[in-house]
């Protein structure tokens, strides 16, 4: 067994995808312990903290990918909660408009400013118990777009979904840097590298590199 089946062999993903916008959030437990990590709570909430109590699991961090509303609108209540500390890169506050967000009527209960309490950076490694995710700064869908990975599992936002690309048309939105992000940061990734998006079904560098109409590799 490789060092990165081995790594799966430890980790439980489940996805709660949001009835609005087709957010996933991302429930990553670990198999031997009550430990538990939450990437990109949204309008989902209520469904992911009652598997939380359910199981009686433990939120160490909550990990945020970028910083629009579909993504972070769950972040205050989860963070008030559990007391889990939010990691998410520092450039994307530029664009968390509080006063915005806060008068959308589909914002889950007892969203509020948040703060960041570990700005994440390239290359970072964030300790998960006796484990590593290391965090891949991939602006382009937003300046402090990041992906999250996990030996061969990729948690990637809206940098790249099955056959597409987040959108960057919106503020911090930059095609070329996308572009980059995705040929020169995720397809260095190994072929098989299982890639979690943002919004839609998972698929593998492997494919994207092959099909995907946006970013072809090379």
């Amino acid at each position: 067994m490789t060092p990165a089946e081995a790594l799966r062999e430890k980790l439980d993903v489940s996805i709660f995808a949001d009835e609005l916008f087709g957010e996933n959030c991302f429930l990553i437990r670990r198999r031997d312990t009550a430990a538990a990590l939450v990437v990109d709570p949204g309008l989902q909430l209520d469904r992911v903290v009652r598997q939380l109590r359910e199981e009686r699991l433990t939120v160490e961090r909550i990990l945020v990918t970028h910083g629009h509303i579909d993504h972070v609108g769950g972040v205050p209540a989860l963070h008030q909660d559990t007391g889990a500390p939010i990691a998410m890169h520092p450039d994307d506050l530029a664009i968390l408009d509080w006063d915005q967000f806060a008068g959308l009527p589909f914002v889950p209960r007892g969203f509020a400013p948040f703060s960041i309490d570990l700005a994440l950076g390239h290359g970072m490694d964030i300790s998960f118990q006796d484990l590593r995710v290391r965090v891949l700064h991939t602006p382009g869908h937003t300046e402090g777009s990041v992906c999250f990975l996990f030996g061969l599992d990729c948690f990637a936002g809206d940098t790249l979904f099955q056959r597409g690309i987040g959108r960057t048309d919106l503020p911090g939105g930059d095609m070329r840097k996308i572009v980059f992000s995705i040929r020169d940061v995720l397809y260095a990734l190994p072929p098989k590298t299982v890639v979690y998006p943002g919004h839609g079904p998972r698929t593998t560098i492997e494919e994207e590199m092959l099909l995907n109409p946006f970013v072809p590799a090379g």
